[in-house]
């Protein structure tokens, strides 16, 4: 099945001019459409209904003639898309709640920003959406570029029009506004000020009393060093995370419904990004199940060349979004290499992406669109069947950060499988697969807990990567009877091997060899072998077995 949408783009904040040279390259490396940056501050950065379209205009025209559609990244909250009239009179800034200075990105509690985003949207849609000219939208909501998350670096061109302005790795949530809401929600949990009390071991006189869990640097740092001794402080700790998190889904869930009401007959995608720390508030999971509300997908930007990483960081989003129903896409963090090339292509079909996005500069030289051309036609969309999942324990990584990503990079080495979080787990997701694999972490929701054990008193295959079970995020000591313990990766091969053998008629074989095999129908692999050697892998049918050239440096598509 052909893949909705290969596109790519210039990025930056500008309007970027599309000349017909580079239009009719584009198209001539495969390119179904060409992404843009369309800021509000591009197009009303004039004054209120002062709309200015006269860069988009030519490029709206320039792809019309070529053959191309168009992608608008749509963005309005950040602070380079925001026009300074705006800011300056209605906005309501993030401001970081270990400092108490603000940013220049615009809080996603602000009561205006939502009516402004809807009409900007509004405004662009009058204009282009016509002629069948637009492939998808792509909403950029918030952060340093658009994303999904709360901010995180910035810098560079994302200073040039507002000017430089405060920014890290932190919550931006110190404005009065998110605070109220913070208590709302501890409310809405707990029904009353003494049963936040009683589940956090705290003293707050009323509701409007209710605060974070610290109150600036030193206070998180002195708190994150006492979860490990303090199950109230962990409680409300991941309280205050889910909050958080949720603060984002909901206001993501906003920009979906009221994109899909404006543009109704075009694909929408939610741009997210970056992993799963507490500080960028993204639940990919919640995110894509607000996505498929609205009929809409997700596209996470966080790849670079290596494939094993690239698969950890992209494969949540792909499980949650066809568990879900949203259809999801890639696109790159940073610059890419000419193995980059196949493995990015390889990572989208494998996952079965609708689309797959690139930056224009990663194609400038005749080596890497050679790269591209000799695997472009790899990039097709697939239903894989994945029976293995690893478990990604969002609870326990809050409460005592590990190495996990790379973890999951590694075990991507021996088998495909899918990543579920609690809240995939919640909705019934583990349901769908025979084997689950989860490296020894401190801590476990007990709820998740419970889950994991019925699934296995179901059948499931529990593979325990470590020496120890977590507790509970009360303290309480958890053991899962029907479970195989491994002692690590060394010792994991002959168990995998067996797991997958009994999970269908058709696996392959189980080796650390550095190349990656995904099944994408009842008896067809797709294979990668990004290294420098041709390499033999072992596929079997019903116990026969068959020997199988995975090229050097390429895409290999067999059928047994």
């Amino acid at each position: 099945m052909k893949i909705k949408s290969y596109c790519l783009g210039h990025g930056g904040e500008a309007a970027p001019a599309v000349s017909p040279e580079q239009a009719a390259l584009y198209k001539s490396l495969g390119a179904t459409s060409v992404e843009s940056y369309v800021t509000w501050q591009s197009a009303e950065g004039k004054g209120r209904d002062m709309w200015d379209w006269e860069a988009w205009d030519r490029v709206a025209e320039t792809l019309a003639a070529a053959g191309l559609k168009w992608v608008p990244f749509l963005i309005a909250g950040p602070a380079y898309a925001t026009p300074a009239w705006y800011r300056d009179t209605e906005g309501l800034p993030c401001r970081c709640a270990e400092h108490g200075i603000d940013s220049r990105i615009e809080s996603l509690w602000s009561p205006n920003i939502m009516g402004y985003a809807e009409r900007f949207m509004k405004a662009f849609a009058e204009r282009y959406d016509k002629n069948g000219l637009i492939e998808s939208v792509l909403l950029g909501i918030q952060g340093d570029y658009g994303e999904a998350i709360y901010s995180v670096s910035g810098g560079g061109w994302t200073y040039e029009i507002p000017g430089e302005y405060h920014n890290h790795l932190g919550f931006w949530c110190g404005e009065e506004p998110a605070r109220k809401d913070f208590c709302r929600y501890a409310l809405q949990k707990y029904k009353s000020a003494e049963a936040v009390n009683g589940a956090w071991k705290t003293s707050f006189a009323d509701g409007d009393a209710i605060t974070y869990p610290f109150d600036g640097e030193e206070s998180k740092r002195a708190m994150l060093q006492r979860l490990g001794e303090d199950p109230y402080l962990r409680r409300r700790w991941l309280d205050f995370i889910e909050w958080y998190k949720n603060s984002m889904t909901d206001y993501a869930g906003r920009w979906l419904e009221a994109a899909r009401r404006i543009f109704p007959e075009r694909d929408v995608f939610l741009c997210t990004g970056g992993i799963s720390l507490p500080e960028m508030g993204s639940d990919f999971s919640a995110q894509c199940r607000a996505a498929a509300k609205h009929g809409c997908g997700v596209r996470i930007t966080n790849e670079g060349s290596d494939y094993a990483s690239n698969f950890a960081v992209t494969r949540q989003v792909a499980a949650a979004g066809r568990y879900y129903g949203a259809y999801f896409g890639f696109e790159p963090a940073s610059r890419e290499n000419e193995t980059g090339v196949a493995a990015r292509i390889y990572n989208a079909a494998a996952s079965g992406a609708d689309q797959l996005h690139d930056y224009t500069y990663n194609l400038a030289s005749e080596s890497m669109q050679k790269a591209q051309k000799q695997s472009i036609g790899f990039l097709r969309r697939h239903v894989p069947v994945v029976p293995a999942a690893a478990f990604y324990p969002a609870a326990s990584l809050a409460l005592s950060p590990s190495d996990w990503y790379k973890k999951a990079a590694r075990l991507r080495g021996f088998c495909d499988f899918d990543i579920l979080d609690e809240t995939l787990i919640a909705d019934g997701a583990l349901g769908s697969y025979k084997i689950l694999i989860a490296f020894d972490e401190p801590w476990i929701e007990e709820e998740t807990a419970r889950s994991i054990t019925e699934w296995t008193e179901k059948g499931g295959r529990l593979l325990w990567i470590g020496n120890g079970f977590p507790r509970t995020v009360e303290g309480k000591r958890t053991e899962f009877k029907k479970q195989e313990s491994v002692e690590g990766f060394g010792a994991l091969a002959k168990p995998l091997e067996k797991a997958l053998s009994g999970a269908g008629e058709c696996w392959h074989g189980v080796s650390e060899n550095g190349v990656y095999i995904s099944r994408i129908g009842p008896d067809r692999f797709l294979i990668f072998n990004p290294t420098s050697t041709d390499k033999a892998v072992f596929l079997y049918k019903n116990w026969l077995m068959q020997t199988v050239c995975a090229r050097a440096g390429a895409i290999t598509d067999h059928t047994m």
